[in-house]
């Protein structure tokens, strides 16, 4: 049977630590085996890791002790539901946000050109020369996802910076399905593995 592999990640889950896979697992304890350089993991306390083959799925264990390549954590719990806006990665991608009006304007869509600072499971920053209205309805054209989904957002703040002429925003998500959030989560994890494997690799050629 093919062991499961997890990913782990750093304490704000931007970005992958390193590489594992499941030796053991009784109740809330876990043994994992590190496949790439376990040092990044000594002096922590606690990380969160990620089943690889579950993008849905996100756990935080405390390290009890690590011997050789193997990590054995305690007090593992499955943290997925609170990890919603917490899984995040800094990327700049131009895209579009849509504002939408009320159907009896009948007003066709404005799409109006943004780029992102980040994005999250729970929303996006982004900076434009556009003033968007807070009170505004609008839609943002995620590309991050295969394919891009168009999904709604409520801006929360906004700050404008008269050097760069451009504004600084910051939104959520509304009414986001689950399976908009898999592939936020899906394509949010494929980046930060090929960013790991990209690291490793400038490691390895020094």
């Amino acid at each position: 049977m093919a062991q499961e592999k997890y990913a782990v990640l750093s304490e704000n889950s931007d970005m992958v630590l390193c590489e594992a896979v499941l030796m053991e697992q009784h109740g809330s304890k876990m043994t994992l085996k590190i496949v790439d350089d376990v040092n990044v993991l000594r002096g922590l306390k606690s990380v969160k890791f990620h089943k690889m083959q579950s993008y849905a799925e996100i756990y935080q264990g405390e390290i009890a002790e690590i011997k050789g390549d193997t990590i054995f954590f305690t007090d593992v719990v499955n943290i997925s539901a609170q990890m919603r806006t917490e899984i995040k990665i800094k990327i700049r991608v131009d895209t579009n946000l849509i504002k939408l009006f009320p159907p009896e304007e009948q007003k066709i869509p404005v799409a109006v050109p943004i780029v992102t600072n980040d994005i999250s499971c729970g929303g996006i920053g982004f900076v434009s020369k556009a003033d968007f209205d807070k009170e505004g309805t609008y839609e943002v054209v995620v590309p991050i996802t295969s394919p891009p989904t168009v999904i709604d957002l409520t801006i929360m703040r906004k700050e404008f910076q008269p050097e760069k002429k451009q504004y600084v925003y910051g939104s959520k998500f509304t009414d986001l399905d689950i399976v908009e959030e898999r592939m936020l989560r899906k394509a949010i994890f494929k980046i930060q593995m090929r960013r790991h494997h990209k690291k490793m690799m400038e490691e390895k050629n020094k």
